[in-house]
């Protein structure tokens, strides 16, 4: 094997200083943008005349500012009995020339639905069909009219106004005459008063008004609801603050209005402000609030005082390690251990469908204009100093985690809704991080949307969506995802595994397989410490090449002694620390995987800095006067527990993706291909596939098993599930779906160390290629040496089609 010539790496780029360096992200991963929601003016019920009259249905796709809607933004309509065994339709749509009508055909009650082409945004009313007499009556704080779960949830308190709760009620009669000889009936823990509409709670469970026209020439109305004993009805913001973050408990939640981002809460004027009102700001609709204090004077938000926080769950080890150095080190800063929240839930959510919308918190507040390569012109967000939401901590930086590190892996990430307890229901809402426009890129900063921490907890007919990862659940046991969309993420729409490790005993003596294939026994301490003959053999696979089958076998089973010394955990296999059941739930576009399993990183640089070249070598290169790797963590390596997944029912995975467009780079922050091309280091485009090519791989492997679908000249592939590899992984997904036939795949393999085993050492080749070379390698000394494997869907299925979230609907009222 050919050793290394050092002063090819060491000379010309990296003596120059890199202080000025200034990282934009301008990936151009662009997506299809959807309507934000649906806007119209129909109460919950609305009364039609049977005629031969047609009543035009008026509606309008609301866009996000700066975004047009990509491909077909119209709006469709459609109409069923709302008794489902009721054959004969009520009413029916009628287009002529390009616009929707409603004809009553008969007397009776239908649901009215407006969605966009695709079916995951839509709207729904109640329609009744009458000839000459009507009973109308609902909240005039209209519901969301997007509920999944049929049920009408109310508490049994009001938080602004006391207890017992009261309902304001509207009550409409045609003819108006008829109202004063209405006759009500409710149930016993119930009363209303037809003069008022006031409609008091007294007890919990199960609950009715009926009002009917003692002529019966109008047909009953009757509201149904649910009251939730325990139960808090959140009106506004400081409502919900009350009940999660300001609440030492937490309270049970009934959402009775929408808590949007700015821009869907208020009226904007042309240049985007806010459009005031007597100094204050103006709402689009009586049942929306706005999510967050806005301060018009300041044009800002006061999160600082409102969010939850909490010390990671998560390993701590290289924050707590680097904390202690920097203490020591002025010139270096401390990094946090603390985990962001927008709202900490510790009892029953009931979300009515109402939209939780965390976009004034988590979105950058900063942008630039840039054009793209096809000429349009792409808004990249930018953080500014106001920014609560900065990304996830670190699981560990080579190099200073707040100043350019070189390579840096993730840890826990900040969090919209953290749901921490046991057997906690969170049921029927839209949550969202932001509204991120037209790249996954946008999201790489705005944390995780839904994070579950106890024994439990279900999660079900809820949509999530639009987060760096949508759901996040480590060392939850028992966690239910019950029909749900999930969908958007900048990297996996469900992530799991456990927070539990096993740590390595530096002094534990393992037998090593040498390059020469001689066998020693010795502590990993002594073989893997500076100077150790697995510090020079490190060194080698690093910088050497292996020409020969006979070398990469050699290395390959020197290496893997390594690796087996450092899996080296008893009680770790099956053992889950976790479990989640997926059921009837669709996911919908990721930037890598739907499902992934995460195991910590276990490679031999994180026990014990070895190859120590690395560190050498970076520890003479400057940044403003300083190391670019002042300091290199040890002892931060471990075995995870592992976590179960089950999938069953009608869950499908809507994810295709084109295979050139899996993107990585959300998983690790790396500055050596900014740096290299800041420096005119190397002519062309560098991309997280020249540091960390598991994407090439992995479509390469995809291909050769068949897992990847072609149509119209381009390539495309579905991937359900990602094992984390370098280290072990013990976890394990179960398929007991509709799709779970020759439509799934059995797990499959990938081998980063087969790739590099082939590769040219540093005495060949450009500088450029010898650099990538050597930080290729150096990625996996950090991770480890065991594969990845993935799971892909395969012939095609769903390619093409997009959820249709009225499915949910469905499912919701069979409950």
């Amino acid at each position: 094997m050919k050793k290394k010539n050092l002063i090819i790496l060491l000379i010309f780029p990296f003596l120059i200083s890199v202080f000025c360096i200034v990282t934009v992200n301008t990936t151009y991963n662009m997506v299809d943008v959807d309507i934000s929601h649906i806007d119209w003016n129909y109460n919950d019920i609305e009364g039609f005349k049977v005629s031969d009259s047609l009543y035009e249905l008026r509606a309008s796709g609301v866009n996000q500012r700066h975004y047009k809607v990509s491909g077909d933004s119209s709006l469709v309509w459609s109409v069923v009995n709302k008794d489902p065994t009721d054959p004969d339709p009520c009413a029916e749509i009628v287009v002529e020339g390009g616009r929707s009508y409603l004809k009553a055909l008969r007397t009776g009650e239908v649901i009215v639905t407006c969605s966009n082409v695709k079916g995951n945004v839509y709207r729904q009313m109640t329609a009744i069909m009458y000839t000459s007499s009507l009973i109308r009556m609902y909240p005039p704080v209209g519901s969301s009219q997007t509920n999944i779960d049929s049920t009408v949830y109310y508490g049994e308190y009001d938080h602004s106004y006391g207890t017992p709760a009261v309902i304001d009620m509207t009550l409409v009669a045609v003819p108006s005459s008829m109202r004063g000889e209405l006759i009500v009936e409710t149930s016993d823990n119930v009363s209303f008063d037809l003069a008022t509409g006031a409609l008091s709670i007294h007890g919990t469970g199960d609950a009715y008004v009926t009002v009917s026209d003692p002529a019966g020439e109008a047909a009953t109305q009757t509201f149904s609801f649910e009251i939730v004993k325990g139960g808090v009805n959140v009106y506004t913001y400081d409502d919900l603050l009350a009940c999660t973050n300001y609440s030492d408990e937490g309270e049970i939640v009934v959402l009775r209005k929408h808590f949007e981002s700015l821009e869907n809460a208020y009226y904007l004027n042309s240049d985007g402000s806010v459009k005031l009102t007597g100094g204050s700001p103006v709402l689009k609709s009586n049942n929306v609030e706005c999510f967050g204090h806005y301060n018009p004077s300041t044009r800002g938000f006061s999160f600082a005082d409102e969010i939850y926080s909490f010390t990671t769950t998560y390993s701590s080890e290289f924050i707590d390690q680097w904390n202690a150095f920097a203490s020591e080190n002025r010139s270096y800063s401390q990094i946090t251990d603390q985990v962001k929240v927008g709202l900490r839930v510790q009892k029953d959510f009931y979300g009515n469908g109402y939209t939780v919308n965390m976009h004034n918190l988590t979105y950058p507040y900063a942008s630039v204009a840039m054009t793209a390569p096809d000429g349009s012109i792409v808004r990249i967000p930018q953080l500014t100093s106001a920014n609560l939401f900065r990304g996830p901590l670190k699981l560990y930086s080579l190099g200073d985690p707040s100043n350019l590190p070189l390579v840096s892996l993730y840890g826990q990430d900040n969090i919209g809704m953290y749901v921490e307890g046991d057997r906690i229901t969170v049921n029927d809402i839209n949550l969202k991080n932001c509204d991120f426009g037209d790249r996954m890129e946008n999201l790489e900063t705005v944390g995780t949307v839904i994070e579950t921490f106890g024994e439990d907890i279900t999660v079900k007919n809820s949509r999530l969506s639009n987060g760096k990862n949508v759901v996040r659940s480590f060392s939850s046991d028992d966690l239910t995802i019950k029909n749900c969309l999930i969908s958007n993420a900048r990297n996996f729409l469900f992530l799991t595994g456990s927070n539990e490790y096993e740590r390595i005993d530096p002094t534990e003596v393992h037998e090593f397989t040498t390059y020469e294939g001689a066998k020693l026994s010795l502590p990993i301490e002594e073989y893997l410490g500076k100077g150790g003959e697995g510090d020079t053999l490190l060194t080698n696979f690093l910088l050497g090449s292996t020409a020969t089958a006979a070398e990469r076998n050699a290395m390959r089973a020197a290496l893997t002694s390594i690796q087996a010394s450092l899996n080296a955990a008893e009680g770790v296999s099956g053992n889950y620390k976790g479990s989640t059941v997926i059921e009837d739930t669709y996911f919908y576009r990721s930037g890598i995987t739907a499902i992934c399993l995460e195991t910590f990183f276990n490679g031999p640089f994180l026990e014990t800095a070895a190859p120590s070249i690395i560190g050498d070598i970076f520890a003479i290169l400057q940044s403003e006067g300083k190391s670019l790797i002042p300091y290199v963590a040890t002892h931060v390596s471990g075995v995870s527990y592992p976590v179960l997944v089950n999938v069953k029912g009608d869950t499908r995975f809507y994810d295709y993706k084109e295979t050139g467009k899996i993107d990585l780079g959300g998983l690790i922050e790396e500055n050596i291909s900014t740096i290299a091309n800041n420096l005119g280091l190397y002519e062309g485009e560098i991309t997280i596939d020249d540091i960390f090519p598991l994407q090439s791989i992995m479509v390469q492997t995809a291909t050769a098993q068949g897992s990847t679908y072609s149509k119209d000249g381009k390539t495309y592939v579905n991937i359900p599930v990602a094992y984390y590899g370098g280290g072990l992984n013990y976890s394990k997904v179960m398929f007991n779906s509709v799709e779970a036939d020759v439509r799934i795949s059995a797990p499959v393999e990938v081998d980063l160390l087969s790739t590099y085993l082939v590769m040219k050492g540093s005495s060949s080749g450009s500088l450029f290629d010898n650099m990538r070379g050597m930080m290729l390698k150096t990625v996996t000394t950090v991770s480890g040496f065991e594969p990845f494997s993935f799971v892909f869907v395969r012939g095609g299925y769903l390619h093409g089609e997009s959820p249709n979230a009225t499915d949910l609907v469905e499912r919701g009222r069979e409950e």
